[in-house]
């Protein structure tokens, strides 16, 4: 893979709005407590559970490894969750992980694509690691997308 600009992580539709309306903290389980991303790296938003299609970005300023607890501390406000949701989230671990550190993306420059991005490649939980060739391929479709409309 090309050098590494981003990730694509699923979010489901029911969550999406939230992501685009000022809330800008995205919180994530991952398998180890460490990531290739860092600030100035795209974080491209990935609708699940509806039609699948890349809707949005957002700038990563802070990426962070905290516990679920110190997490809704210092962000309640600006999770992209409300605490309901969160806790549900965190509850659907397996117990093992729910005492890990999730990954807390602190996100700038939010902005919904005026026009989905239909992605037919599979995309797991986990999200996938994005390089600069596919994101320059990513961003080509897009104004392909403005010219048609």
């Amino acid at each position: 893979m090309n050098r590494i600009i981003g990730a694509i992580y699923p979010v489901p539709r029911e969550f999406t709005n939230r992501l685009f309306d000022g809330n800008q903290v995205f919180v994530k389980y991952v398998a180890h407590n460490t990531t290739r991303l860092e600030p100035r790296n795209k974080v491209i938003f990935y609708a699940s559970h509806g039609p699948r299609a890349l809707i949005g970005e957002g700038t990563i300023e802070k990426i962070e490894f905290l516990s679920p607890e110190t997490v809704l501390a210092k962000y309640k406000t600006g999770l992209f969750l409300n605490e309901t949701e969160f806790y549900r989230y965190v509850k659907k671990m397996p117990s093992r992980a729910r005492t890990k550190e999730m990954m807390a993306i602190i996100l700038k420059k939010l902005k919904r694509y005026p026009r989905p991005i239909d992605y037919d490649r599979p995309m797991t939980m986990a999200g996938q690691y994005l390089g600069i060739e596919e994101y320059s391929a990513l961003q080509k479709q897009r104004k392909i997308d403005r010219i048609d409309e």
